[in-house]
């Protein structure tokens, strides 16, 4: 790896441009998915009013079904993925100024469609900021640009689900999206002064269409990837489902809760995506895969004593901490990978079909772990965790395809289907 990564003020200008973008597209979904419902609860609003707020989550799993819009417009003027980012950084500002002058209480109607925009344009400028970074991390960059992406995300959930929530009793509903709208407009600044060099997908002989959905299970390897994809976060999914309700069984109250996990926690897992970067740049991708899912494996262990009904408070915090750590490396390190396998032509499609097969079973087996807990008990589900953690690690052990993937620019500008150069394994390790 090279020693000389940021210390140039390109990469430097890489590197807050991209964190610039993965914070402020948190700012409005956090307080969106965490705060109000918190606010709707705290005016009486039942249960089922409050469910569909949930449910705006799933645009973020099946962005994927836009995603090759993304890569295949473009503005030539602007910048192919550049103009998409202004476009869209507006349009999140746009959604949150217009929330911010309706009731939440009598014009929840008109209110809820701002609020499903804001979502929408935020999963979207997501596929146009991971496509961007794509293009212009080289591949010894991208362990410590996914250390920002994870921890950009975490930086805006806490601003947004936590700090804004906090001052909300004091300044109100109207300043509350109005201090979220002018954060988000932060970025605009950097993403007009970067200069986008001509898109890869601009440069294929064919556009990008739907058809690179499939065509991306074709391509050499991806029928080993893609069950490493899909195992590697399901004993944390399956775990971290269980933390919530297992400390207010334990008769936490809620603020407790929102500290340990939503602070503390939070606070864990962007040092372990810090972590992540600097392990992935020194040690590599399979070292770094190992330790994490090792880390999932122990800290899930520690959930055994809660789970039992026995509370030690500084057991529970230790291990929310050990496992939010593993959140923010396993996450930093898959995106790293992620991106490893998506070709720049493709970019915004390869990374964000990745992404949704990740997340949607990351959501089935949440929402699973809650329901194998009432049959079979916390610890029941643990054990099944700590099963899920011991297969990934096997399955990293045996998976050997750890060598970036890279384009090269002939094959991007002269053939329909983009044929891989791999990176020799020696400069990977």
């Amino acid at each position: 790896m090279s020693s000389d990564i940021l210390k140039g003020p390109a990469q430097w200008r890489k590197m807050v441009l991209l964190g610039g973008l993965y914070i402020t597209q948190f700012l409005g979904l956090g307080f969106i998915i965490t705060a109000i419902p918190a606010i709707m609860r705290a005016s009486g609003a039942g249960l089922d009013s409050i469910a569909w707020i949930y449910a705006l989550g799933l645009i973020w799993a099946i962005k994927f079904l836009w995603a090759p819009l993304i890569d295949r417009y473009g503005s030539k003027r602007h910048g192919h993925y550049r103009g998409w980012l202004i476009l869209l950084q507006s349009l999140m500002i746009i959604s949150l100024v217009c929330a911010a002058f309706l009731d939440i209480g009598s014009q929840m109607p008109i209110l809820a469609v701002f609020l499903v925009f804001a979502s929408f344009f935020s999963a979207t400028q997501d596929i146009a900021t991971d496509a961007l970074a794509v293009t212009i991390l080289a591949p010894e960059e991208r362990g410590l640009g996914n250390s920002i992406q994870t921890a950009g995300g975490l930086i805006g959930n806490i601003i947004g689900g936590g700090l804004v929530l906090i001052a909300y009793q004091w300044i109100g509903w109207s300043a509350s999206l109005l201090i979220l709208a002018a954060g988000t407009a932060i970025p605009l600044f950097t993403i007009l002064r970067h200069k986008e060099q001509p898109a890869p997908a601009d440069q294929r002989a064919e556009k990008v269409g739907m058809k690179d959905l499939y065509r991306f299970f074709g391509r050499p390897g991806m029928g080993r990837w893609v069950p490493v994809l899909l195992v590697y976060g399901l004993a944390i999914s399956l775990a971290y489902a269980l933390i919530n309700p297992m400390l207010v069984d334990l008769g936490w109250s809620l603020d407790r809760i929102g500290f340990a996990v939503n602070i503390v926690g939070m606070l864990a897992s962007i040092a372990g995506a810090g972590l992540a970067g600097f392990v992935v740049q020194r040690l590599g991708r399979k070292p770094a895969m190992l330790w994490t899912s090792l880390l999932v494996t122990v800290s899930i262990i520690g959930l055994y004593l809660p789970g039992s009904g026995i509370e030690n408070t500084a057991v529970i915090y230790g291990t929310i901490m050990l496992m939010l750590l593993a959140y923010g490396a396993n996450t930093t390190i898959l995106a790293t990978m992620m991106m490893d396998k998506s070709d720049p032509s493709s970019a915004g499609t390869d990374y964000t079909l990745q992404y949704s097969l990740f997340s949607i079973l990351a959501f089935v087996a949440s929402g699973g772990a809650l329901v194998l807990a009432e049959a079979i008990g916390y610890t029941g589900v643990l054990t099944a965790a700590i099963a899920a953690g011991l297969i990934t690690i096997v399955v990293v052990l045996f998976y050997n395809d750890f060598a970036p993937v890279v384009y090269t620019k002939t094959d991007q500008m002269d053939a329909p289907a983009v044929a891989p150069v791999l990176m020799s394994q020696a400069a990977e390790d």
